[in-house]
């Protein structure tokens, strides 16, 4: 069997043909550039910071933190999973605010990047689209379904884009998980496993904080749970029982047409090394990403599949900024799948409570 090749060309008219779609907002934009504000700067903001720098369509005109020390560029003191410590970044041509208020009044910027924890999210993308804001959120969306929606119809209202930054939707891997899952000559679809875990991470105050920021099902796997509900749509049942310390489920997902989904994983004893991965299994052949490898399976071979080395990151936020420049709907990522995936965390959460009971789904 002959290696499998995902040229950037291809990759490139996948994007285009996602973002040909309908306008259905006002398209406010006053330049070829995106102008965006970034509110919390942590390991994530400085990921996004790095995305932003990478692209000619955005620009970062603005930054907020309660922290001087980041405010000014200085990010040493930044601990996380993505390898950032020790980063420097010039922001003397960028307006700085004590305040996420402050920034999401300020002139300058068409969009708020909030990266930011989750227990925010709600008030801050609202005050944001209701100052004429486009929005992008980090994941989770929110801590319930609740305030999902609310996001969704703050956003509505005020005619603005909203779109929950589910990263996955952008990785190369992934998104080759998604042509072979619907390439027919495969045959249907039989299961598909979802990993990723990580030491608790100790480095952050809020994220061991299950009040700030969900736990780790909400947090972390919720990464997987999108990529479920996107590849398969929603269950008919779910069943997480604990998988061991610290805090971590092996959930099944039942469908209609007897595919199952496992997503296993979550926050393990500090320290233990960061890993993510996926196997889907069809009738007549199998996809498996294993320590940073892709391959497809069939008839007895392994090939190895290549794909384009693009920054998951910058690509989502390119697509975001298409759709604020353009007045897309965000329909690659829309926010009301990011809402089901709070919906399925919460309902999977319950189930881990009840040593793993299965749950019935209903939207």
């Amino acid at each position: 069997m002959k290696g499998h090749e995902l040229s950037s060309v291809e990759e490139r008219s996948n994007q285009a043909a996602s973002r040909a779609i309908s306008p259905c907002y006002h398209v406010h934009v006053r330049t070829s550039q995106l102008n965006v504000g970034i509110v919390g700067l942590g390991f994530m903001g400085a990921t996004h910071i790095d995305a932003i720098q990478s692209l000619d369509t955005v620009r970062l005109a603005a930054v907020a933190s309660r922290n001087p020390k980041v405010l000014a560029g200085d990010f040493t003191g930044v601990g996380g999973n993505l390898g950032l410590e020790g980063k420097q970044y010039d922001f003397s041509s960028v307006n700085k605010h004590s305040s996420w208020r402050e920034l999401i009044l300020d002139s300058a910027i068409d969009a708020v990047d909030i990266c930011l924890p989750t227990h925010l999210h709600l008030e801050v993308a609202s005050a944001a689209v209701q100052a004429g804001k486009h929005v992008l959120v980090e994941k989770p969306m929110a801590l319930c379904p609740k305030e999902a929606s609310e996001m969704i119809e703050a956003a509505r209202r005020a005619q603005r884009v909203l779109m929950v930054a589910h990263v996955l939707r952008f990785w190369p891997e992934y998104n080759a998980l998604h042509r072979f899952l619907h390439d027919d000559s495969y045959g249907p679809v039989k299961s598909a496993r979802f990993t990723r875990r990580c030491g608790l991470p100790d480095w952050s105050d809020w994220l061991p904080d299950h009040g700030r920021s969900g736990g780790a099902i909400r947090d972390l796997l919720i990464h997987d749970i999108d990529q479920s509900i996107s590849l398969f749509g929603w269950p008919q049942t779910a069943a997480a029982p604990d998988a061991g310390p610290v805090d971590t489920m092996s959930a099944t997902l039942t469908y209609s047409n007897g595919v199952t989904v496992t997503i296993e994983g979550g926050w393990l004893p500090s320290g233990a090394p960061f890993a993510m991965g996926f196997a889907a299994e069809r009738q007549n052949g199998s996809m498996r990403f294993e320590g940073g490898a892709l391959a497809i399976e069939k008839d007895g071979l392994s090939s190895p599949v290549t794909v384009p080395p693009l920054n998951a990151y910058a690509e989502e936020i390119r697509y975001f900024s298409d759709c604020c420049r353009f007045g897309h709907s965000p329909e690659r990522c829309p926010p009301e799948d990011s809402l089901r995936a709070v919906k399925l965390a919460v309902l999977l959460e319950e189930s881990r409570r009840n040593a793993g009971r299965p749950m019935p789904c209903t939207i």
